[in-house]
């Protein structure tokens, strides 16, 4: 796992701008780094060494052709197409994953060479006889890539803030339409960055940049067509496709555990790997502060699957402390918005578990592939909801927002007023405004007109409405599985794992999302992932045979901390004095008496708006740094619009 970025047409500042790339992504590779310079492009890369501790070194560079690689990310089951490559007469000059993608791009292209790979990625390969630069990334979105255009020159790097210490973008602005869209989302959908003339490169795609102009193609989509099956024979299939992805993700030249929350993706994931590797370590975080809620607490669940197991099992206890240090790191680094506020507690496990190991097995993907989430039983009534007019939504809205504050995980009082939102609303976008931490109508008071992005409700979900037309006919829960495929898992889940995991140098790998295992899934009926009130009912039925019937029926329960009373309590200073200084760049973009007003409701107890204000509070705290950034050198380039 790594940091990458560069940059073409180097300047004479070429050290500077690379070294300050570097130390933005250092973080993510604390074991070394490299850098390679010519004339027509600039590389860097940060180490965190995972196979082949003694070679693997980046940049990849033959010389005498110029084909040059910095790549981010495990390719699985990367020994067998070495062995290919060598049978072929291709000489590897070490045993690393890396050596093996570039010498199979240089043999079969960018194109051919990622219709043979699985894993987790992010690279840029330069092709030395054309100088087209080629930037991919994986699938399903686990590794980050991000690109800028300016004057023709391409820039780009695995976090934002790498692009932002180059001259040509280091003064772009926060994207005044993408914080609309993250109050709306809570993350950023698809391609979008937070800031003017910086996008995401989205799944399974290629970017290709020749001579100041780009081309970009999808070289993969999740699969829409399902397959005729018979149930037992699909329990079967899932459970061969899991055990080898397992077998695979578990290889590391470092030690290797797995994360173990109590619930049936991570239950699933430790037996497996228990098999596979009996000495394994399983990790659970136990947040102790005084007066959270015990409904968020999920460890008592997590000791019961791993005596079942017989896996050996690490309990680590945190304190009040502990959470606000996951606050500041969290806020100090984000250069981009992320509003999931279970981002801190993921941060928080990631810390602990790297003290005992440097990779860790995860359960991300489970919910998307097989319909876990409460929102795709809700889904098949999106139809319905779509005649009730909006005024009706809006107004139990209201009523719900004048009872009393509920606490507990996912309370009634919550989960109506989430609802609430969507009445009225196309199917493709109803779940989402289910989540959101502000209705449009919301915004609409909040924002100040003048400030008010044009047109801003549609154009927000731009996004999604692209999902929803690459899925079109599709019924109203195929639908969401596309959309929350696309959009959520990639933007929302797998950008907070790997910025969890990455700001503690530590790798995260998914099994759920290997490139077999997940492309079975999707093709399964729906009536396999979601049955009556059963969702996940496949995966529970392959879980059955590794975990006690009380982990496989327990009611979902989402990786949380209890946000809104947090802001009363322990990040009541931040909070107040992030979301309350009129010297931060966005804050007259905002209604400062409704932001007050949002303040004080909460603070007094009788309202929570703990989700809305960790929203603002994240947006502030990008604000802020972006104010505070140094800068490599004087900016001289003017940016021109990326596509």
């Amino acid at each position: 796992m790594c940091g990458i970025a560069g940059f073409t047409t180097p300047s004479s500042e070429v050290h500077n701008v690379l070294e300050a790339m570097k130390r933005a992504l250092a973080h993510r590779g604390p074991d070394g780094s490299g850098t390679f310079i010519d004339g027509h492009i600039a590389l860097c890369h940060t180490r965190l060494a995972i196979i082949d501790l003694a070679g693997g070194a980046q940049p990849r560079v033959d010389l005498a052709t110029g084909d040059a690689l910095v790549f981010n990310g495990e390719i699985y089951g990367y020994p067998a197409l070495a062995d290919e490559l060598r049978r072929s007469g291709v000489m590897l000059r070490d045993r690393s994953d890396t050596e093996v993608l570039f010498q199979l791009i240089r043999r079969d292209g960018v194109r051919g060479a990622v219709a043979r790979i699985d894993g987790m990625f992010a690279f840029a390969f330069r092709e030395g006889a054309t100088g087209t630069v080629h930037l991919v990334r994986d699938r399903f979105g686990e590794k980050p890539l991000y690109w800028g255009l300016a004057q023709r020159q391409l820039v780009f790097g695995s976090e934002v803030s790498a692009l932002l210490c180059h001259p040509a973008l280091s003064d772009n602005a926060l994207d005044y339409l993408a914080a609309y869209r993250f109050l709306l989302f809570e993350y950023l959908p698809r391609t979008g960055s937070g800031w003017v003339g910086i996008e995401r490169l989205e799944p399974g795609t290629i970017l290709s940049w020749r001579d100041g102009r780009i081309a970009v193609e999808r070289y993969w989509q999740p699969p829409v067509e399902q397959l005729a099956v018979d149930t037992d024979d699909a329990i079967e299939r899932l459970d061969h496709l899991l055990r080898d992805s397992v077998r695979r993700q578990i290889v590391a030249d470092v030690p290797v555990g797995v994360f173990l929350s109590g619930g049936v993706d991570s239950g699933l994931i430790t037996a497996l790997a228990s098999e596979a590797a009996p000495d394994l370590t399983a990790f659970t975080v136990r947040v102790a502060a005084e007066g959270l809620d015990e409904s968020f607490d999920e460890t008592r669940h997590a000791i019961a699957v791993a005596r079942h197991l017989g896996v050996r099992h690490e309990v680590v206890e945190l304190a009040a402390a502990d959470l606000v240090q996951a606050v500041d790191a969290v806020s100090e680094r984000l250069a981009e918005p992320l509003g999931d506020s279970s981002l801190l507690p993921c941060w928080l496990v990631c810390r602990a578990a790297r003290r005992l190991m440097t990779v860790a097995l995860g359960g991300d993907g489970a919910d998307e592939l097989f319909a876990g989430y409460p929102n795709f039983a809700v889904q098949r009534l999106a139809p319905a909801m779509r005649l009730v007019p909006p005024a009706i939504g809006w107004m139990l809205g209201r009523a719900v927002a004048a009872l009393p504050s509920a606490a507990g995980y996912m309370n009634r009082r919550f989960l109506l007023r989430q609802l609430s939102q969507g009445f009225g609303e196309a199917k493709g976008r109803q779940s989402f405004l289910w989540m959101a931490p502000f209705s449009p109508n919301d915004l609409a008071t909040l924002w100040l007109r003048s400030a008010l992005p044009e047109n801003a409700r549609n154009r927000a979900f731009a996004p999604i409405d692209r999902g929803a037309a690459e899925a079109a006919g599709l019924s109203a829960v195929d639908l969401l599985l596309h959309l929350f495929l696309v959009t959520y898992l990639p933007d929302d889940i797998l950008t907070k794992t790997d910025r969890a995991s990455m700001f503690n140098s530590l790798e995260v790998r998914a099994p759920f999302l290997d490139r077999c295992f997940a492309e079975y899934a999707c093709a399964l009926p729906t009536g396999l992932k979601l049955r009556g009130r059963t969702r996940k009912y496949i995966l529970k039925r392959l879980a059955r045979r590794y975990l006690p019937p009380a982990i496989v029926d327990r009611k979902k329960h989402g990786f949380a901390v209890p946000i809104g009373k947090l802001i009363r309590t322990l990040f009541r200073e931040r909070c107040c004095d992030v979301l309350l200084s009129p010297a931060i760049p966005v804050a007259d973009w905002f209604n400062r008496t409704a932001l007050e007003a949002l303040v004080d409701e909460h603070l007094a107890g009788g309202r929570d708006h703990g989700k809305k204000l960790w929203a603002l509070y994240i947006l502030f705290s990008v604000a802020a740094r972006r104010r505070t950034r140094p800068s490599t050198t004087t900016n001289t380039g003017v940016l021109t619009a990326a596509r």
